[in-house]
């Protein structure tokens, strides 16, 4: 006799042999002991989980000669036929290869004679979805008014593409996908009657490898067997499979902890000296940050198909990552797992994401940041002889102005951040009347006259500070102290400026060759409009690229917060 493969070999011959679907077979059985048989049944679900299998032993049931009965007696004409395929009552029809309207006609002919010698006659048409609809639409009338005793089983994996017309003349079951602990189980017993010895990680990865499907892990341990003999070890499994070893991952997780950019290349080589295939390595990837956010979660590593040494590396590396930094990692595999798929320069993209990955920034919490920014605020101001840049923490206040904030915070809460941020204005002392020489005349119309160019002098210095003084305008003189006002939203504007009347003043003495002492103002009753000569002219972009030169701390709002320029 010819050998059999395990997966037909272990073919489930009863219902309770059916691991994993008892929501079918228990509905099944007691349909049976009631005789309440439906004229048509779809079966979907994944492939290899027990549909045509089910089919089998449901036909068995009825036609057996003590049936029907719910457990066939596997020793009479009828069920040796149906376990050889060769029943004349019961026909097993491939849709992919049968799903024509002719072949539904030739179908629809055989109904006229009744089951011999059987007591149905029953129809299994697998991969159902596959028929052309001309072939569905010459199935209605059959499967709503069938002839007796005959009976339809439908098995398929993809129940959304038959139509709705079809399902509702049918008792539809979803069979489910096996979970890696059953299989397991059900590999162990079947090592155990054939003699074969193998170690519980190899197990481990053959049920892994099989995605819920009997049948798969049946094959992969079939073809295990014929490579390494009666005694199976995990290297054996590893190296047929192509599975990808997870201490690469470990590897890559540990050079993303220290920052090692060549490391990175070198483990892209290795994969590639190796000769595991890229989409297989980036799907693995993203399943082991998927691990690290189980553990980190849950503080438990239960929920996680790994063995007992990997577990307790899980748990003990989980604390170098945040969630975020590992939703962002995830990610990242999967984007580059579909460009790996699609180009032709896959070494490439597999590289740069390794280097994109280890050179990730940290993720800080919004709160956090806040917090960082308070204590800065809070320290005491340490004076500046001359403008040199633009201090943090005024642009830390200035931010919630320029910068739209794409993280969950409400107008209300950047609102609360600026009043909380302000710096206090601070009111401008009189000069003495020592500074003032006596022969000092100027008037307010050489200062307008004048004023452009004291702005322009001042942006190509400073832009942000020469764009906020353009607000102002200058309104009275006494003596030699130069009003300036603003409106009445400008406070902001108002108190960066106070912070760097010295140089402003020195500006104002180098355009009008005397002394001004600047003192900026708040408009009352609308004057600003009515005396300002020059519009105000603000190139906001080229104000914003500036900032972005000159302050760092910008910088960093920009690059963690992904913030814009609001136009």
């Amino acid at each position: 006799m010819s050998y059999l493969v395990f997966a037909r070999k272990y073919r489930p011959m009863f219902f309770e042999e059916v691991v994993g679907q008892q929501h079918v077979t228990q509905t099944l059985q007691n349909a049976i002991q009631q005789n309440r048989i439906a004229n048509a049944y779809l079966f979907s679900g994944p492939r290899g989980v027990g549909k045509t299998t089910v089919a089998r032993i449901l036909a068995k049931a009825l036609n057996c000669e003590k049936g029907p009965t719910i457990t066939p007696c596997n020793a009479c004409s009828f069920c040796k036929e149906i376990n050889e395929s060769r029943s004349f009552d019961v026909l097993e029809i491939d849709g992919a290869s049968n799903r024509g309207i002719d072949e539904v006609r030739n179908l629809r002919e055989g109904l006229r004679y009744s089951p011999n010698p059987g007591k149905h006659r029953i129809y299994i048409i697998d991969e159902v979805h596959m028929l052309t609809n001309e072939a569905f639409n010459a199935l209605l009338k059959t499967l709503e008014e069938p002839p007796a005793k005959v009976l339809f089983i439908f098995a398929t994996t993809e129940a959304h593409k038959v139509p709705a017309t079809i399902l509702s003349r049918c008792q539809r079951f979803d069979f489910k996908r096996l979970s890696d602990k059953l299989i397991n189980e059900q590999l162990k017993k079947l090592c155990e009657t054939e003699q074969i010895e193998i170690d519980e990680e190899s197990l481990r990865l053959v049920a892994m490898k099989a995605e819920g499907g009997m049948r798969d892990a049946e094959s992969i341990l079939d073809q295990i067997i014929a490579f390494g003999g009666l005694q199976v070890n995990s290297q054996d499994v590893i190296n047929l499979l192509g599975i990808i070893n997870q201490n690469l991952f470990f590897e890559l997780t540990d050079l993303i902890k220290a920052g090692d950019v060549a490391g990175g290349i070198r483990l892209a080589q290795n994969i590639l000296i190796e000769g595991y295939d890229f989409s297989e390595f980036l799907i693995g990837l993203a399943e082991h940050f998927r691990n690290f956010i189980i553990v980190k979660t849950t503080g438990s590593a239960d929920g996680i198909n790994v063995s007992e040494e990997q577990r307790d590396r899980y748990i003990k590396d989980s604390g170098n990552f945040e969630v975020e930094d590992l939703l962002r990692l995830i990610k990242l595999a999967s984007d580059t797992e579909n460009l790996v798929r699609k180009s032709t320069n896959a070494r490439l993209h597999l590289e740069v994401a390794l280097v994109k990955m280890i050179k990730l920034s940290t993720s800080v919490p919004l709160s956090e940041l806040l917090k960082q920014v308070n204590e800065i605020k809070k320290k005491p101001e340490q004076p500046q002889p001359a403008l040199t840049s633009i201090p943090q923490t005024d642009i830390s206040s200035s931010s919630t102005h320029i910068f739209s904030q794409r993280p969950n915070q409400t107008a209300s809460s950047q609102s609360a951040i600026l009043e909380e941020q302000s710096p206090q204005q601070g009111s401008t002392e009189e000069p003495s009347g020592e500074d003032v020489a006596k022969d000092f005349k100027i008037s307010l119309e050489m200062i307008e006259g004048k004023w452009q160019e004291v702005l322009e002098i001042i942006k190509k210095k400073k832009i942000a500070l020469g764009s906020f003084l353009s607000e102002g305008w200058p309104t009275n003189i006494r003596g030699n102290v130069l009003e300036v006002s603003f409106g009445a939203n400008n406070g902001f504007h108002i108190s960066l400026i106070e912070r760097h009347l010295e140089f402003i003043q020195d500006v104002l003495k180098q355009v009008y060759g005397h002394l001004l002492r600047l003192k900026c103002v708040k408009d009352k009753g609308d004057v600003l409009n009515k005396v300002r000569k020059i519009a105000i002219r603000v190139d906001k972009q080229q104000e914003f690229e500036q900032l972005l030169q000159e302050n760092k701390f910008v910088q960093t709002l920009v690059d963690t917060f992904n913030a814009e320029l609001l136009k």
